[in-house]
């Protein structure tokens, strides 16, 4: 048995309410107490006081425990269905089916334990009910009898010593129900603190089980998604179910850890991009902020996703900070290499799930609060193809909890964003380039904050694709743009500075 189910029995036997009652004395006493004043309110104060604090928990408890067996419910049809679907693929053959074969295996195991542990986490609750309603009860029917009995006690007597007798005579009767209710209530709170204490030992194993879970579904979606799209149309279309499920499975996937980039670990191109990146004091241009989205993608490449943040004090004097996002590096064709910048996240952004974030996503998060910027705090969004998607992506998000300011692009197809129309946008695309295209509005109308910047780029597709073409073709967008203009382009206040701190993180999966 696994540890979930071990403790589930626990919980549900019930030992550690077995001292309690769990019915009460009978009738509704509670809606019979008369109200409580003078000489008998000091003697009877402490079961008031107890009363107050149990009334209405009942219910509560109650409508939880109600709750947790429609979650336990629920979760035994889910466990019908997984089974129906693995035996359904029981006559097929092949890697893919084997896959899905053994991940319906995993998750029916899940799902089980799942159904367990809220069924037991129900009978708990709706035991804790009967008892909370047990005690209650009591203290109820104390009240009533002591009020009842100083009623009979201190009917009208013009003897005062008879009247001391009768004083004397319901204090100890008080005191006895007072103290025997005291230990009843004692009892109640113990075995609530001994139920507390099981259902915390329980957590960490069902958050376990719920990353296990969505680890399982996770794995299932390539495959599932696979499987139906090739019965509808063939193998062209499970390709393309392939994708979305792994798009699926990039936003199910756990968070990945995110440290700073020792440099000591770089070699080659990749240290030689790091001396690049380095060497980068002051952006003065939009082709820098370009330029530093290569040396962001060359630091990382396919094993790993690097995310370049600077600190950066503008021409005005105020701070903001510079994020360089990196493009797609990992096209997992034969595996999956590591870096978060892969294919499965470049579909799920694309396909933009507004409730949820790509682990990628993620990643550039927890890399914004290793930097130390403070929420709210002025950010430019700048990426290459699939780290300009994430740029919009984040920008658009109305929990994204920085400001952004500014947003550069190249090679991205960013139009299908909302991003705010407060937020200047310049969005480079080489005509030749396909990629920008995909988002179906090529050289359609865009909002009066996106600046889309048309280029002339090399004639190829796959060479228009390339960051340094990019760089060298902005570049002299600018330079044309100041012979012409007289001056930079709109908003470059926006978008350059002195850097004054410079932080490269990386992750993988």
């Amino acid at each position: 048995m696994s540890g979930t189910t071990i403790l589930a029995a626990r919980i549900a036997e019930g030992t550690w309410a077995a001292n309690l009652p769990t019915v009460g004395t009978g009738g509704d006493a509670c809606a019979q107490l008369p109200g409580i004043s003078g000489l008998v309110l000091q003697y009877v104060q402490p079961l008031r006081d107890w009363l107050d604090q149990l009334v209405g928990e009942p219910g509560v408890v109650a409508a939880t425990a109600s709750s947790w067996e429609d979650v336990s419910a629920a979760l035994a049809r889910t466990s019908d269905l997984v089974e129906l679907a693995r035996t359904s693929v029981n006559e097929l053959d092949g890697r893919t089916v084997r896959a899905s074969r053994e991940r319906c295996e995993d998750l029916q195991r899940l799902t089980l334990d799942a159904v367990e542990w809220t069924a037991s986490t129900a009978a708990a609750l709706r035991l804790a009910s009967r008892v909370v309603e047990a005690t209650r009860s009591f203290v109820c029917d104390a009240l009533v009898s002591l009020v009842q009995f100083s009623e009979k006690l201190f009917s009208w007597t013009l003897n005062p010593f008879d009247l001391a007798d009768r004083v004397e005579q319901f204090a100890r009767a008080a005191a006895d129900l007072v103290q025997s209710a005291s230990r009843l209530v004692i009892e109640l709170l113990e075995a609530m603190c001994a139920l507390g204490a099981l259902m915390s030992e329980l957590g960490p194993l069902v958050r376990k089980g719920q990353d296990e879970i969505s680890r399982v579904l996770a794995e299932m979606l390539p495959s599932a998604g696979a499987l139906l799209m090739t019965a509808l149309g063939g193998p062209t279309l499970g390709v393309v179910g392939s994708m979305v499920g792994g798009a699926g499975k990039n936003y199910l996937q756990p968070s990945t850890d995110v440290e700073e980039l020792d440099p000591s670990l770089l070699s080659g191109p990749r240290r030689d991009a790091w001396d690049r990146a380095q060497n980068v004091t002051e952006i003065t241009s939009l082709s820098d902020l370009v330029s530093v989205n290569g040396t962001t993608d060359l630091m990382g490449g396919e094993d790993a996703t690097v995310i370049d943040i600077k600190k950066v004090v503008g021409p005005d004097g105020t701070e903001k900070w510079f994020v360089s996002l990196p493009s797609t590096q990992d096209w997992q064709l034969f595996s999956d290499t590591g870096a978060l910048n892969d294919r499965d996240s470049n579909v799920a952004l694309i396909m933009h799930d507004p409730d949820m974030r790509t682990v990628y996503e993620r990643a550039v998060l927890e890399a914004m609060q290793d930097a130390g910027i403070p929420q709210g705090s002025n950010v430019v969004l700048a990426g290459f193809s699939q780290g300009g998607i994430t740029a919009a992506s984040l920008a658009s998000d109305s929990q994204f909890p920085y400001n952004t300011v500014g947003i550069v692009t190249n090679g991205t197809p960013s139009d299908s964003f909302d991003i705010p129309s407060h937020i200047p946008v310049y969005a480079f695309q080489h005509m030749t380039d396909v990629v920008p295209m995909l988002d179906g509005n090529p050289y359609g109308s865009t909002p009066e904050n996106v600046q889309r910047v048309l280029l002339e780029g090399p004639a190829s597709p796959i060479a228009a694709h390339d960051n340094a073409a990019y760089t060298s073709s902005v570049k002299r967008w600018e330079e044309r743009y100041a012979e012409v203009f007289g001056g930079p382009p709109p908003n470059m206040d926006v978008f350059t500075g002195q850097v004054v701190d410079h932080i490269v993180y990386r992750t993988h999966e």
